[in-house]
């Protein structure tokens, strides 16, 4: 007669054993018989033939336009009161009801769009915006929330109230530049 250390550890052997002849037994069931799908589709070259196709029609096809909106780059230079305005911001807004926006930094009265952010051919709203820091008062406490507000550089006809129109063509270029006047020279 076996201990109870001896028959406990018979019977884990006899289980681990049994584990391994089960687990040995799935792996070669599953090498045997392949995967149906894939039997399926290597058996008639069906996938070698779909991806040849896919791959000669993405080659032919590409990745589709690059400029689906026909945009075109767009530059040109400010002036206020005859110096090129030193910093600002000018946006393009459509005159078409499904126009495209689109803007620009000023730095040293000139301004670019490259083609990829540039505007479709077409009539759009030309606004410039401008401002200068006000001088903050000696007494005036230090903080975000009471510092004054900038002056504004531009008129209203240049800018929130713009009445200057361009127009975007085909065949370019596109360089509109904007002489600003405030005052009498």
């Amino acid at each position: 007669m076996l201990s109870g250390a001896e028959a406990l550890r018979t019977d884990r052997e006899r289980h681990l054993l049994t584990h391994s002849q089960f687990q040995s037994n799935l792996v070669k069931s599953q090498l045997s018989r392949p995967n149906s799908f894939d039997s399926c589709l290597h058996a008639n070259g069906l996938f070698t033939v779909t991806l040849t196709v896919a791959f000669t029609m993405l080659l032919l096809v590409g990745c589709g336009p690059g400029n689906p909106l026909g945009r075109k780059a767009v530059s040109g230079k400010v002036t206020l009161n005859g110096q090129p305005l030193k910093s600002g911001s000018i946006e393009f807004s459509p005159q078409a009801e499904n126009g495209v926006n689109s803007g620009a930094v000023i730095t040293n009265g000139e301004y670019s769009i490259v083609t990829e952010k540039g505007l479709p051919v077409g009539k759009y709203t030309a606004r410039i915006f401008a401002s200068q820091a006000r001088e903050v008062p000696k007494d005036m406490p230090p903080g975000p929330a009471t510092a004054p507000a900038g002056v504004d550089l531009i008129p209203p006809e240049y800018s929130s109230q713009s009445t200057q129109v361009v127009e975007v063509k085909d065949d370019g270029p596109n360089e509109f530049n904007f002489d600003i006047v405030t005052r009498r020279r």
